[in-house]
């Protein structure tokens, strides 16, 4: 069985908000899972989340 995790962890290990997770969750169609009353999400989801955002496009140097 593939690896899940809460929103509070995702949320650490990429290193933003939970709110952020959220949002990207929404934005990005990523699909959850609730397991009892909890909100799961794959480890391959949050991959491809995190493929998906690298670009160069997105570093925002100091000018």
């Amino acid at each position: 069985m593939e690896q899940m995790y809460s929103l509070k962890t995702a949320a650490q290990l990429l290193d933003v908000s939970v709110k952020t997770v959220r949002r990207l969750i929404h934005q990005f169609n990523i699909p959850t899972y609730t397991v009892g009353s909890r909100i799961r999400v794959k480890q391959s989801d949050l991959d491809k989340l995190i493929t998906k955002n690298l670009s160069i496009m997105d570093i925002h140097l100091p000018v």
